[in-house]
């Protein structure tokens, strides 16, 4: 065999084992993709969950405390609480001072009394509590977005409540 005809096919044979490589590569992404819900796990964002956010103290604490409180409700698989704890972070850092601040898992039977104290039966629930007559009042959820109707309700709470 000449030197030309044993070059083509080393050639066709390279040629045929990138194909076959590119080929199994795809496959195996194609497949990590379906077992992921269509991405690669690299692509996926990581969801901070309610309870991965280091806020607040205990309840329990908080009200023997008698400094006002700032309550959240929560369930770690609500899309709504999830949203929500960024701007519930941002409160806790601008309020950290006047306020403790606490959150309650709706789903941890510890608090189930608390729970059905305030009446809870949508999250996230954010209440302005006075633990010192054991009153409360309730942010409505429709101004969770309205940043200055929320800081102007904690602020006026405070000077009632302080």
């Amino acid at each position: 065999m000449d030197m030309d005809k044993k070059i083509t096919i080393l050639a066709v044979m390279i040629g045929v084992t990138l194909v076959l490589t590119a080929f199994n590569t795809f496959q195996t992404v194609e497949l990590n993709r379906s077992l992921n819900g269509g991405y690669e796990a690299a692509e996926q964002p990581a969801v901070k969950r309610p309870s991965d956010y280091k806020i607040g103290i205990d309840y329990d604490k908080a009200i023997k405390d008698k400094k006002p409180i700032v309550l959240l409700f929560y369930a770690d698989w609500c899309h709504f609480c999830i949203d929500f704890m960024p701007k519930y972070e941002v409160l806790y850092k601008k309020f950290k001072h006047k306020y403790n601040f606490v959150k309650i898992n709706v789903e941890d039977a510890k608090y189930e009394e608390v729970v059905k104290k305030y009446q809870i039966n949508g999250f996230p629930m954010l209440f302005l509590v006075n633990p010192k007559q054991d009153s409360h009042i309730q942010l409505e959820n429709q101004y969770f977005d309205d940043k200055e109707k929320m800081e102007k309700d904690i602020n006026d709470f405070y000077k009632k409540n302080k």
